[in-house]
């Protein structure tokens, strides 16, 4: 661990870490809770979401308005995200108002009162997201999970179901919240002008009330659902896409070089899927792939839009690139260029205070450990073309994609689309959101 890096578990299971960055006067502080979708029930689904829109609504001695003011006073901003495995809460504030944030924070955690007004308000809110009113990209993107890990608590959308979301109560919530906002699943980090010893003291003065509880095992790992297709039809002008193909988890021994394939292929303006489909054949706006890690999966994911007319051109090129480098056909001045790359994204990102924090959580939750630049650095500068080669025969080996399309999508372009990736292996499995019965083309 890097000497500016310290850790400290506090005697209710609190785990802390700093890191001090020279020459900021900022501080970046953020609490994961580990808990998201992958620990709700059917009946919950859409809890962690919900309760962390809740948090924000009031304790017993602030309203809503006053941590929203309060925390302007440090200069800084304050927020908050659920994913598919954890909950975090954030600020970023002048060094001196570390103290102040760390209240508030600790205030929201272990004293929110959750009032039906504002529980009202949130559900609101939420069932319009879920109704679809949110980017068409994020739509197509949650559809694509729920489809790659049916019957899944990691394929539950961050936002929830209607129905349990239209059913929950305050208790409920609060049932929920007392299961798994624990201090044994609490991560307190703060990175930038921070003394450890100091934000040790400050942190157990903040979070002394919360007690430790029992911890969940796990959900087995999910098994992925290859060859589906789901349509949404949307009234928008483009349609998005989103593609996913199945891949290791978080920890994996492979995942430096799994980050080189992705980021080879979609990564940026250098990419095989940027160049091929944009600069050569203008076929998108935009597309990208990305390498999305879980506690126990993870997939590989493409996504982008295009008009209805070239969807399926776009969808053929985009597998034809990917069996191209299935087939080794990778140029080794490409490969240099990724890795360099993601090893000069790494370093340039790690001058945010945001960015180091969002380390140390992620790390500790996933690692118990943090992981030195230069162990990630030499991850990265490890990978060889054979290495790449090997994954992605591995990814190849899987079949069609799992693929959901939001849009303007007609009959007559959905058999397109189906007819298409049927030249490509078996028929797909097709499945409109509005028609739950799945067709075999």
């Amino acid at each position: 661990m890097d000497e500016k890096v310290q850790r400290t578990v506090l005697e209710n299971g609190v785990r802390i870490l700093s890191e001090q960055m020279d020459g900021v006067r900022s501080v970046s502080v953020g609490v994961l809770v580990d808990v998201g979708p992958k620990d709700e029930r059917p009946d919950e689904c859409g809890y962690a979401h919900l309760l962390e829109h809740m948090l924000f609504q009031g304790t017993g001695e602030r309203d809503a308005s006053s941590i929203a003011e309060m925390m302007e006073i440090g200069g800084g901003a304050m927020g908050a995200f659920t994913a598919r495995e954890y909950t975090v809460y954030h600020a970023t504030v002048l060094d001196e108002y570390l103290t102040f944030a760390l209240e508030v924070l600790g205030d929201m955690l272990c004293n929110s009162v959750l009032p039906e007004e504002a529980i009202e308000r949130q559900r609101s809110v939420i069932l319009n997201e879920i109704a679809g009113n949110a980017d068409p990209l994020e739509r197509a993107n949650a559809l694509l999970k729920t489809q790659l890990w049916p019957d899944h608590p990691l394929g539950y959308p961050t936002t929830g179901s209607e129905k349990a979301v239209q059913s929950a109560s305050r208790n409920s919530l609060l049932s929920f919240m007392s299961r798994h906002y624990i201090a044994n699943k609490l991560v307190v980090a703060a990175a930038g002008n921070v003394v450890h010893n100091n934000f040790v003291s400050q942190v157990r003065d903040s979070f002394w009330q919360m007690k430790s509880g029992p911890i969940a095992p796990p959900p087995s790992p999910p098994i992925p659902q290859m060859g589906t297709v789901i349509v949404d039809r949307r009234d928008v002008q483009h349609v998005y896409f989103s593609l996913a193909w199945p891949a290791p988890a978080y920890t994996s021994s492979d995942r430096y070089t799994w980050h080189v394939f992705a980021t080879l292929l979609g990564g940026g303006p250098t990419s095989r899927l940027y160049r091929r489909l944009r600069e050569e054949l203008g076929l998108v706006y935009h597309i990208s792939a990305h390498y999305q890690a879980y506690g126990n999966t993870g997939t590989v994911v493409v996504e982008g839009s295009t008009q209805p007319q070239t969807l399926v051109l776009v969808l053929a090129q985009t597998l034809i690139e990917l069996f191209k480098i299935c087939d080794n056909n990778i140029n080794p001045d490409d490969h240099h260029r990724t890795v360099q790359s993601l090893v000069s994204q790494h370093l340039i990102s790690g001058d945010s205070a945001y960015v180091r924090m969002s380390r140390l959580v992620m790390q500790e939750l996933y690692f118990r450990r943090i992981l030195p630049s230069e162990e990630i650095i030499s991850g990265l500068r490890e990978q060889s073309l054979a290495a790449l080669h090997e994954v992605t025969q591995s990814l190849c080996a899987t079949g069609l994609p799992t693929m959901a399309l939001v849009g303007p999508l007609s009959e007559e372009l959905v058999n397109a689309v189906g007819n298409m990736l049927s030249d490509f292996g078996e028929a797909p499995t097709i499945r409109l959101t509005s028609q739950p019965t799945i067709v075999a083309l």
